[in-house]
């Protein structure tokens, strides 16, 4: 039988440095669990981590005692360090190893279609955001600002379950943009447009 590894890791940013109860944790079906604890006795805290490639991609999050992060990092390793005061002061990082052995991490679908990932944008849209109590209301409201009809379809890229999923819009039957739509706690939904795809071209009214 395989081993079971924890779900949820715990994270302390301490006066000794930054401490993780596990160096293995199983991802979950809407991401990467994080429960933060602060007992430095710092403020201006941030929880920052590093993954990809050579640790090539990262970010950040404000933190505080009893913070519940659930980020989208893919499955492999991953370094977290905690940093205190904006940043001015940080700590080593702490590796973990992200496992996920329910596949719940799906890729390879917007490089089929190519189209890099939204947050990989190398355009500066004029185009607000689109709002709606649905994904599907969301996207139209996104959409109505365009110059030409643009249908949506979901791609199954990052977890399954997340709160962040990824879209595609169309034009003449070829991928044109991604699309990045959020929901919120409250089963709000924001559509927000993200990288061109190699057939991609902007235009607007």
């Amino acid at each position: 039988m395989s081993p079971t590894f924890a779900d949820v890791v715990d994270v302390d940013c301490s006066p000794s440095g930054t401490r993780a109860s596990a160096t293995q944790l199983t991802v979950q079906r809407d991401g990467v669990h994080i429960r933060v604890q602060n007992t430095s006795g710092s403020s201006g805290v941030y929880l920052n981590y590093r993954y990809g490639e050579g640790m090539g991609e990262g970010g950040g999050q404000p933190v505080g005692s009893g913070t519940l992060l659930v980020l989208p990092l893919a499955p492999g390793p991953v370094q977290l360090h905690c940093s205190y005061d904006q940043s001015t002061r940080e700590d080593r990082p702490v590796s973990i190893d992200l496992l996920d052995p329910d596949r719940s991490w799906r890729t390879g679908a917007l490089a089929a279609l190519g189209c890099p990932p939204p947050e990989k944008s190398l355009v500066d849209w004029i185009y607000r955001p689109g709002s709606g109590s649905t994904a599907d209301a969301a996207l139209a409201a996104l959409t109505a600002q365009l110059d030409e009809p643009s249908p949506w379809r979901h791609v199954r890229e990052g977890y399954e379950a997340a709160a962040r999923q990824t879209y595609v819009l169309m034009r003449a039957g070829q991928p044109w943009a991604t699309v990045s739509v959020t929901r919120s706690a409250a089963d709000s939904y924001q559509a927000s447009l993200g990288s061109l795809c190699s057939a991609g071209r902007v235009t607007a009214r």
